[in-house]
């Protein structure tokens, strides 16, 4: 917070959405990966030193916590801007080639498999697009603003450390953009749109897009807001789908109701009930 009050320039800067954990999600999303994903190899955490979670197990052998600073190039720290760490998440030391990466606000909601990422074949599957399209739209409009697509864009994302970073070197203009801005803005190009775009458009023989059908019957985006009636309807619809991947989106605002706040923490007890071994 204080790097953040030093920084800052104007008060988007400070949009609480972006910094406070109301939920603890991140405890959520680890105790889901542990129950529904226990093949999962290495889990890494990327952070600003010196925070981590003061429940997180950090002596545990899967966990590692890694700080900016240790993979940043020296003129991007500090950043508050996720698209920038974003484009620095495949030279994590240690990571494997193809990894996957959440969001602290993503979980697994039933059983996932490495099946769920690749084809039979071996072929990588791209979560996040409409109908499989790679077009320049996915990334800009005309009025060179963000296309937002939560419902579909808001999911797990396997990355190909190579693509990754093929993707940087196709877009060198647009990810140097990206590094100059502290904070993040609205016309920055979101790096996991970037991905998809790459990799349907140059690595095409090797993935194969899930259209949104297919998707949303595993996939679920559910934005956080301070209706509560909504907000009952929505989690107990969730709590009965259980969809393999969803996202729990924090859109209430400055004021959260504490109603609403109550119900997402009681949903999360109910279904991640057991402590993880990532926690102390």
């Amino acid at each position: 917070q204080k790097l953040v009050n030093k920084y800052y320039e104007k008060p988007l800067d400070l949009n609480p959405e972006r910094y406070r954990d109301l939920f603890d999600l991140m405890k959520y999303s680890l105790r889901s990966v542990e129950k529904f994903a226990p093949w999962i190899n290495h889990i890494y955490i990327f952070t600003c030193r010196p925070q981590k979670p003061d429940w997180l197990n950090i002596d545990h052998p899967k966990i590692s916590v890694v700080h900016h600073d240790e993979v940043f190039d020296e003129q991007d720290v500090p950043t508050f801007n996720y698209n920038v760490i974003e484009s620095y998440i495949h030279k994590i030391p240690g990571l494997s080639d193809d990894f996957i990466y959440l969001n602290d606000d993503f979980l697994f909601g039933n059983e996932v498999h490495p099946q769920d990422f690749y084809t039979k074949d071996g072929k990588v599957l791209i979560h996040g697009t409409l109908f499989g399209e790679n077009l320049g739209w996915r990334i800009y409009n005309k009025k060179n603003d963000i296309v937002g697509l939560g419902l579909i864009e808001h999911s797990p994302l396997l990355i190909r450390k190579e693509w990754w970073q093929g993707m940087q070197d196709a877009r060198q203009e647009l990810i140097k953009e990206i590094k100059s801005h502290k904070f993040r803005e609205d016309t920055d190009v979101m790096t996991y749109k970037l991905y998809r775009w790459y990799t349907l458009k140059h690595q095409s023989k090797y993935c194969r897009p899930i259209k949104l059908p297919e998707l949303l019957k595993i996939h679920s985006f559910h934005k956080i807001t301070n209706n509560l009636k909504k907000q009952k309807r929505a989690f107990k619809w969730l709590e009965k789908k259980q969809p393999k991947f969803y996202c729990l989106n924090d859109d209430p605002g400055k004021n959260p109701n504490q109603k609403v706040v109550v119900i997402v923490q009681e949903f999360l007890h109910r279904m991640y009930p057991d402590k993880s071994g990532y926690e102390r």
